[in-house]
């Protein structure tokens, strides 16, 4: 479970966490935490490939400053997909590229957590809003906690980092649907099937 003595690395599962807490303005948050940041190829390129899509800039900005302490993390997918957009194409091509676009961010996350292991610590923190992330952790082999960015800012603002952040997060509310705050603990030790998916908060004992 993710502490504030812990040194977990989060992994930004989807561009949903990024693009609501760059709307909060609490990108600032995630370097007081002294963690790695992990972003997976296709899940950067859906937040600032295109420069108008909204906080692009302020993500694009967020990401140069993070330095090493972000770990970029390219993947087949996004390689793939970078290759074809470089050349010319035919236009069963470009239909392909549209096609594999749309499902890019969920193949490359599924690839790298195929492959990825924590370094120098057992665990990880995965921060997510799509509903499908849960389910590609399920059979992983080493302890994982879930959580929905809700749940991550409430996490933090309790450790007296920035105690604002949760009021910051609802604010924008009506602009960016927000998943109920929810945690779930992947136990390696826990046969497959009887592992559970993340919970809303107060429904945890």
């Amino acid at each position: 479970m993710m502490t504030r003595a812990s040194r977990e690395p989060i992994v930004i599962a989807d561009a949903g966490p990024l693009l609501r807490l760059a709307a909060a303005g609490l990108l600032p948050m995630l370097v007081r935490l002294n963690r790695r940041i992990v972003l997976v190829d296709r899940v950067e390129d859906e937040l600032v490939g295109d420069e108008s899509k909204p906080y692009a800039a302020e993500i694009r900005r967020w990401i140069a400053e993070e330095g090493d302490a972000l770990m970029r993390v390219p993947t087949i997918v996004g390689e793939g997909i970078a290759a074809l957009r470089a050349r010319a194409r035919t236009p069963e091509e470009d239909a392909r590229l549209k096609s594999g676009l749309r499902n890019s961010g969920e193949l490359a996350l599924r690839e790298f957590v195929d492959h990825w292991r924590p370094d120098d610590v057992s665990s990880a923190v995965v921060l997510y809003e799509d509903r499908k992330v849960p389910g590609l952790f399920l059979e992983i082999d080493y302890p994982v906690t879930l959580m929905t960015t809700r749940a991550f800012v409430r996490t933090v603002s309790s450790w007296g980092i920035n105690v604002d952040a949760p009021a910051a997060l609802e604010a924008v509310a009506s602009l960016y649907d927000l998943k109920p705050a929810m945690i779930g603990e992947i136990d390696p030790e826990t046969p497959v099937d009887l592992r559970r998916l993340p919970a809303p908060l107060d429904e945890k004992p």
